[in-house]
């Protein structure tokens, strides 16, 4: 009995106690591991041996680790890559990603996560290459099949494919370009010539007869002749336009119910679990109003003056964008000219009786809102850039760490002008 070959896992990262410690884990679960600390030895034990998975640090001595990724993709583009990072930023996130990365996960790892997200890659990446072994072998047995057939086997399927998209199933097609072949014909022959059962030639002759495709000649034994092709092209594209037409008058029946009842959905959309997801532009002040509203204590927010203005033009037009009541906010924002629209913000913060305070700084080095400490959103805050993507979570690690860069920029004084209204 031969046992399976254990996979291969490369960990790639500087800190020796992380990799003796993701060794541990993993060698636990029945993974073979390798360790390295820089991104050299790590290329250069890729190239010795190959690896199924490599877990890959975002910061290495001598290479960004998304430099790292693009060389390893192109010398081993079979092993599943996933980005290691304790820096929660959009740009690495997005840059891993769309290099080609599998996954991306936030230090501290959690061993359960990391294990779950690990078996689940590797599960995905084994039932991609099952199906693509099936469709090679579906695909030599048909070459092998036309290199020993008759031209009109290799004919009849090719044409039955294409007369499929117009309405024909594909048993019907053949049948109808047997006969189109033969002029007429038996269901015996029908059968011998297109390789279908003499039982489904049976059942599906009366189908195409009352469609008007094929006819039927009053002689014994029973015998067919198709429809002249151009009339019978034009007989299905009318039929299935009808069909079009009625399926599209059934919709707009529906559309009406369906709209009132997908409006009545109040709750957010948002994950139970703890997940760190990508938003794209178009959804971004809608994603971010449904957090701020949920907020009941406290909200903590940098952001800039555009996209101040964007929130206070919509909650003028929208009344129901208006933050919560009796929260405590605190507002970083950029330095204005005049103090007027410093005011205007103060009025529609306090609107509902909140208690704000608002900071000035010159530059903002990112956007970002995080509510009651459950959630947080940060990156452009584009409105106009649909190309734009940020980063929504509500894992309290990434949380933490953002509360953290919130706070060190809160408390720093140069540069900062303050307004208070209780």
């Amino acid at each position: 009995m031969t046992h399976p070959v254990p996979l291969r896992i490369l960990i790639v990262d500087d800190d020796y106690h992380i990799g003796r410690t993701l060794s541990a884990i993993l060698q636990s679960e029945g993974y073979q591991t390798a360790w390295a600390s820089t991104a050299r030895e790590a290329l250069e034990k890729a190239e010795a041996q190959f690896f199924n998975l490599a877990l890959l640090d975002i910061k290495l001595p001598d290479m960004e680790g998304t430099k790292l990724l693009a060389q390893l993709l192109q010398l081993t583009p079979e092993t599943i890559e996933i980005m290691v990072t304790g820096y929660p930023s959009i740009q690495n996130a997005v840059q891993a990603l769309n290099l080609g990365a599998d996954s991306y996960i936030m230090k501290p790892i959690d061993p359960a996560e990391l294990i779950k997200t690990i078996k689940t890659k590797i599960a995905a990446k084994q039932q991609a290459e099952k199906i693509t072994k099936e469709k090679l072998a579906r695909w030599i047995q048909s070459q092998t099949y036309r290199k020993h057939s008759a031209y009109f086997k290799e004919f009849l399927e090719e044409t039955a494919n294409e007369l499929a998209d117009f309405g024909l199933t594909k048993t019907q097609a053949k049948i109808y370009i047997t006969l189109t072949a033969l002029g007429v014909a038996s269901v015996s022959e029908i059968s011998a010539i297109s390789k279908i059962r003499r039982e489904e030639v049976y059942r599906t002759t009366p189908k195409l007869e009352k469609h008007g495709i094929i006819t039927r000649k009053l002689k014994t034994p029973r015998t067919f002749s198709a429809i002249h092709p151009k009339k019978i092209i034009q007989l299905l594209i009318k039929t299935k336009l009808e069909n079009m037409k009625e399926e599209i008058d059934k919709l707009k029946q529906k559309q009406v119910q369906l709209i009132s009842k997908l409006e009545t959905i109040e709750m957010p959309i948002h994950r139970n679990n703890c997940s760190t997801d990508i938003i794209s532009s178009p959804d971004l002040f809608t994603e971010l109003m449904d957090m701020t509203q949920k907020a009941k204590q406290k909200i903590d927010a940098i952001l800039s003056l555009e996209s101040l203005r964007y929130i206070c033009l919509n909650n003028q037009k929208n009344p129901k964008t208006k933050l919560p009541k009796t929260i405590e906010i605190r507002m970083i924002t950029e330095q204005c000219e005049t103090n007027a629209f410093t005011k205007e913000i103060t009025q529609f913060l306090n609107a509902n009786n909140n208690r704000t305070e608002v900071k000035q700084l010159k530059i903002l080095p990112f956007n970002l809102v995080i509510a009651d400490d459950d959630e947080a959103m940060w990156g452009e805050f584009q409105h106009k850039n649909e190309k734009t993507q940020n980063l929504w979570t509500n894992d309290p690690t990434q949380i933490n760490i953002l509360k953290m860069s919130f706070e060190n920029l809160w408390q720093k004084p140069l540069n900062i002008k303050e307004t208070k209204d209780g």
